[in-house]
């Protein structure tokens, strides 16, 4: 499998030899939730229908024509809503989680009738830090909130995307393909991850 992503890749570079390249600048909002499988750790986090709205920007490349390889960093605030039970007990409370990254997707995309584009790749997310409040709240349910998050994760994104007046406009579904706690809260074992959709619009500098 990894032959085939390398050959891919290869290919694409060198198909895009004499292909475009594009630089720009890229801006817009997260809308994010977090979610829970059962387990131990569902008695104290459960899985919530709200969401959290963030911000996200940063750079963009695209190097191609119809089929390109569009790698970015960008800096992204995420984060949900979850019902939390105190150690030793009490009625639950809503806890705000919010996390600042860095996100780097690799997109592989693909450019239908000059104007609308289709894309996906895996996305590397590295934890910068979280939300002081979000932290004071942690205490309550483990003994080291500091490393209560991963520092590093792994998801996807996919979605469309249009060029309008000289912008780029993208949609894109965001979810974790790895765990986002890192399993610190008094030994209880659980998944929890992140959900959600971000909104940008982009701009070419090069």
């Amino acid at each position: 499998m990894k032959k085939i992503i390398f050959a891919f890749i290869a290919l694409l570079a060198v198909q895009n030899t004499f292909a475009q390249f594009k630089l720009g600048v890229k801006g817009g909002v997260n809308v994010s939730k977090v979610y829970t499988d059962a387990g131990s750790f569902k008695a104290n986090f459960n899985e919530s229908m709200d969401t959290k709205t963030g911000y996200s920007f940063g750079l963009y490349a695209r190097v191609g024509k119809k089929l390109y390889l569009q790698p970015e960093v960008m800096f992204a605030t995420k984060g949900g809503k979850v019902n939390v039970t105190p150690i030793g007990g009490g009625s639950p409370v809503s806890v705000n989680i919010k996390t600042n990254n860095i996100d780097i997707p690799i997109l592989v995309g693909y450019k239908l009738f000059n104007r609308i584009r289709i894309n996906a790749g895996p996305v590397a997310s590295i934890k910068i830090n979280e939300d002081g409040k979000f932290l004071e709240e942690l205490k309550m349910v483990t003994s080291n909130p500091n490393q209560a998050f991963e520092n590093a994760t792994f998801g996807y994104q996919a979605g469309v995307g249009i060029k309008l007046l000289g912008f780029d406009i993208d949609l894109r579904k965001d979810g974790s393909l790895s765990d986002i706690s890192s399993k610190q809260f008094d030994g209880n074992q659980f998944s929890q991850r992140l959900s959600g959709w971000q909104l940008t619009l982009g701009r070419k500098i090069i």
